[in-house]
C-alpha cells in the first residue's frame, strides 16, 4: 500500500499551548517518527510569545514559525468559556494560517492536547480517495448549541453560499447542544485549497462561530464536500482535556 505524505502538520500555540507541546511533541516523534519526514507549520500567538521562545522549544527538520494574527488585526470577545478573545483568536488561526501558507494539498491539524500511542503506519491512504475536503475524527454533537443556526444566517448574507439551501440544524428546545453527525478536529486533516476558500469567506473577520472545526465542517457540508469520519483513536491518538491527564498519558507513552 502507498504511503500518504502529501501534509503539512499545522499547530498554533500561546503560552499555554505551547506547555503543552513541549510535553505531548515528543510522543508524536517517538511513537510515529514519520511525522519527522513531513513540512510542519507553527503559528504563535505574537502579543503572548517571541519567536525565540517557540524555536527553541520545538524540534523537527522542516518547519516554519510564523507569528499569528497579523499586527492590524484585533480579535474581541468575553470572559465567557465559548466567546473569550483569546479563543476566537487562536481557533481563526487554523483557518487563516494554513490557508494562506500551505504548499501541500492537505494539512494535519493536531492539537497541543494529543498525545501519540504507537501505530506509525496510522495513515490509510484511501481516506484520500475521492479527494475528500476533511478527513477526521467523527463527533455527534455541537455546542453551544445554536452555531448551525448562526451559521446559516451568516451565510445567507454571503453571493455564494446564499445560493444553497441552509442546513436548517436546529437544537432541541431547551437542549444544551445540538445532536447530529459532524466531526471533531483534534486529529484531522483538511484540504489545503477548500481552507484558503473557507478563509476568505472570512475576511479578516474572526469566526461566525466560536469553533473551527464546525465552521469548516459547516462550509463542507453546504456546499457538498466529501467529509470522511474515521476513528483517530484506534489509529494511534488519544485526546485529553486536562493538563494532568495530558501529563499522565506522556509519562505513560514515555516511560517517565
Amino acid at each position: 500500500m502507498p504511503v500518504f505524505t502529501d501534509y503539512t502538520i499545522v499547530c498554533g500555540v500561546d503560552r499555554k499551548h505551547l506547555n503543552q507541546l513541549r510535553l505531548t511533541y515528543p510522543t508524536w516523534i517517538t511513537q510515529k517518527p514519520s511525522l519527522l519526514k513531513q513540512p510542519m507549520l507553527l503559528f504563535y500567538d505574537r502579543e503572548q510569545l517571541s519567536h525565540s521562545q517557540v524555536s527553541v522549544a520545538i524540534n523537527h527538520p522542516d518547519i516554519t514559525i510564523t507569528p499569528w494574527p497579523p499586527a492590524c488585526v484585533v480579535y474581541e470577545g468575553d470572559n465567557s468559556k465559548w466567546y473569550d478573545a483569546q479563543r476566537y483568536k487562536m481557533l481563526a488561526g487554523f483557518v487563516h494560517v494554513p490557508g494562506q501558507h500551505v504548499q501541500t494539498k492537505y494539512w494535519l491539524k493536531l492539537d497541543t492536547d494529543v498525545v501519540a500511542t504507537g501505530q506509525d503506519d496510522w495513515i490509510d491512504p484511501s481516506w484520500f480517495d475521492n479527494n475528500p475536503v476533511i478527513v477526521s475524527h467523527p463527533w455527534s454533537f455541537t455546542k453551544p448549541p445554536d452555531q448551525m443556526m448562526i451559521l446559516d444566517e451568516w451565510s445567507r448574507r454571503d453571493e455564494l453560499l446564499s445560493k444553497r439551501p441552509p442546513l436548517n440544524l436546529v437544537p432541541k428546545p431547551g437542549a444544551d447542544r445540538l445532536g447530529h453527525k459532524r466531526i471533531i478536529s483534534w486529529c484531522a486533516f483538511f484540504n489545503t485549497n477548500f481552507t484558503t476558500f473557507c478563509s476568505g469567506c472570512m475576511g479578516n473577520a474572526k469566526l461566525p462561530v466560536p469553533s473551527q472545526d464546525g465552521y469548516m465542517w459547516y462550509l463542507a457540508t453546504l456546499l457538498g464536500g466529501d467529509v470522511k469520519r474515521v476513528q483517530m483513536k484506534t489509529r494511534g491518538w488519544q485526546h485529553w482535556c486536562t493538563d494532568g491527564n495530558v501529563r499522565a498519558a506522556v509519562e505513560k507513552v514515555m516511560g517517565y
